[in-house]
């Protein structure tokens, strides 16, 4: 117990500094979506996601780096290109995209885009998806059990919000 203010600074400075290192503080395992310009953004929308889809007992979508890659890759290109679409300017699709990333073994494979601008982004892309009959689809999908999100800013500020799902055979 420190009995001086000089030992309870030195105290608590040794304290973070063994928590900053610590493998248990999360820095040292560090993922790629941690890094990810709009991690934040793309976890809000797992959440939600997650939270419609258990609405209507269907199983999680877990998320997957390399999908991530990939989401985040045809975000990032609408957004610095300017344009809202499943098809690149080049006539690439989302199987394109897959394959492209070496990404094997899925069984059935979609996409839901978006573009906002407003205040709560997340909250906006998700009634968006509710309300579109093709993207609620995706969604809805049982068989879907992975997922990727990619969110990129365009340059008049607007979001770019890319979601892929995919369905990998069960490993046991």
């Amino acid at each position: 117990m420190p009995r001086t203010i000089v030992q309870a600074v030195a105290f608590l400075i040794g304290f973070a500094i063994a928590i900053w290192l610590s493998p248990f503080s999360g820095s040292a395992a560090e993922t790629s979506t941690d890094r990810a310009p709009y991690a934040v953004l793309e976890a809000e929308l797992h959440a939600e996601v997650l939270a419609v889809r258990g609405k209507n007992h269907m199983i999680p979508l877990l998320r997957r780096t390399d999908l991530d890659a990939v989401a985040r890759n045809h975000a990032a290109d609408m957004a610095a290109r300017r344009y809202l679409d499943h098809i690149s300017p080049e006539g690439d699709n989302p199987v394109d995209r897959f394959r492209r990333a070496k990404i094997l073994g899925f069984t059935l494979a979609a996409e839901n885009i978006g573009l906002t601008s407003r205040p709560n982004p997340t909250r906006e892309i998700v009634d968006g998806g509710i309300a579109s009959p093709s993207q609620r689809t995706n969604l809805d999908t049982p068989p879907f059990n992975a997922t990727g999100i990619g969110v990129a800013r365009a340059r008049d500020g607007s979001f770019v919000y890319t979601q892929v799902y995919a369905t990998f055979p069960a490993y046991e």
